[in-house]
């Protein structure tokens, strides 16, 4: 069996490189030897250096910023998808594009990468969905992986959307909100459309080295030895909003005064974890902002070592969803700030939908009360998040479970 994973950011986004590697593992669980390939948006060497006996390429659409660049992007993209007709029309695209495109013909399974892509906020929504749809008009058996869908508001978006999910036979929804959008509102076939969970909550995969762990805290400024509060910050652009700029200050003032409150009231050390190193600058405003010593990692680590140093968290406040389910994994206490529909949604399926707040409208009082009241009453707290991942991965199918109706069929 040949696989392709299309779809996938790179790893520098740590949530999205967890959910591509569990990809690769459930992959070879049920077919262990599978060959597979993947493309991603970046950071070709980076997948490569993880794993080695996958074959990367890039995605097809890459082009330089700028007018030229949007042109040659729309060339690309219109020369892939012809090229499911007129085969000599994938030589117009760069060497790196084409293996990708390659991949997608001699495949037998495409697997649109796992993750939260599927809106229409950007121009990438629409390369997303044309990998998907080489899938389907080659003739390749298609799988949308657990995955967040929507919200997609503009007609023409929506329009597209319907064509192209409409022929894929297995569309994972990671959520039910995810679920409902794909099955009741783009009404496409509900015997298409299974409800899945996040992959990383089967992803256990963390740094079991204390003294590595020790060391990064301590080059940080950070006895091993000194409780944390740990955080992680989106620099989130507030597309609905016409103050975006002012949304975004008062969003990393709250989380400011949080780091203050804990830090205060109970000595703890407040920590911001790098998950996105994008979101550094507002990390960094946070903790200019707070009157405490906010310490900021500013150095990008893979996901198992992040994972290590989240769970040191006495109790975490978490933007960045991926870094909240780091932390429920390892049974810290976790309150999470929705900047985006998934993190509400999961928590609901998780049954801890006291534990978030969102972004544009943060309840400040509530998330000090709940984040207090979980240092007050630590063994309670982390009982209940225990509980709930279990739970959680008990009720809900998973990527593998997907790939065994396909192993069913051979």
């Amino acid at each position: 069996m040949k696989f392709m994973i299309v779809n996938a950011f790179g790893r520098s986004n740590r949530g999205d490189s967890v959910l591509l590697d569990e990809c690769i593992h459930e992959i070879r669980a049920k077919f262990p030897d599978a060959e597979i390939a993947g493309a991603v948006f970046e950071g070709i060497d980076a997948a490569r250096a993880v794993h080695p006996d996958v074959a990367w390429s890039e995605r097809i659409g890459n082009a330089p910023a700028g007018g030229a660049g949007r042109i040659k992007a729309m060339v690309y993209l219109l020369a892939a998808w012809f090229s499911a007709w007129l085969p000599l029309l994938g030589r117009i695209l760069p060497a790196r594009q084409r293996q990708t495109l390659e991949a997608i013909r001699s495949s037998d399974v495409v697997i649109s990468a796992p993750g939260g892509y599927i809106h229409d906020t950007n121009f990438a929504y629409f390369i997303a969905l044309l990998h998907i749809h080489l899938g389907t008009i080659m003739k390749k058996i298609v799988i949308l992986a657990p995955q967040s869908v929507g919200p997609i508001e503009r007609p023409l978006s929506r329009a597209v959307a319907r064509h192209v999910l409409g022929k894929v036979p297995y569309l994972c929804a990671r959520e039910s909100y995810s679920w409902d959008f794909l099955a009741l509102d783009l009404k496409l076939p509900e015997k298409n459309v299974y409800r899945t969970g996040d992959s990383a909550f089967w992803n256990s995969h963390v740094e079991d080295n204390p003294a590595l762990i020790d060391g990064i805290f301590e080059s940080l400024g950070v006895a091993k030895d000194k409780p944390i509060f740990g955080m992680t910050v989106v620099k989130w652009s507030f597309p609905k909003s016409k103050t975006s700029a002012a949304d975004l200050d008062r969003y990393t003032d709250a989380v400011a005064r949080a780091a203050d409150h804990m830090a205060e009231t109970y000595g703890l050390q407040p920590v911001i974890f790098n998950q996105v190193s994008e979101d550094l600058p507002a990390s960094l405003d946070v903790q200019r902002k707070a009157k405490c010593n906010v310490v900021v990692d500013q150095t990008s680590r893979e996901p198992d070592i992040l994972r290590a140093m989240i769970a040191r968290s006495q109790v975490f406040l978490g933007t960045r969803f991926h870094s909240c389910i780091f932390s429920m994994m390892a049974g810290r206490p976790t309150f999470a700030i929705a900047y985006l529909p998934k993190t509400e949604y999961i928590m609901n399926d998780l049954k801890l939908s006291h534990r978030h707040t969102p972004i544009d409208a943060i309840d400040y009082d509530y998330l000090i009360k709940r984040i207090s009241g979980d240092f007050e009453n630590l063994s309670q707290a982390e009982v209940e998040i225990g509980n709930a991942v279990q739970v959680y991965q008990k009720n809900f199918t998973r990527l593998q479970d997907i790939l065994g109706l396909i192993e069913a069929r051979r």
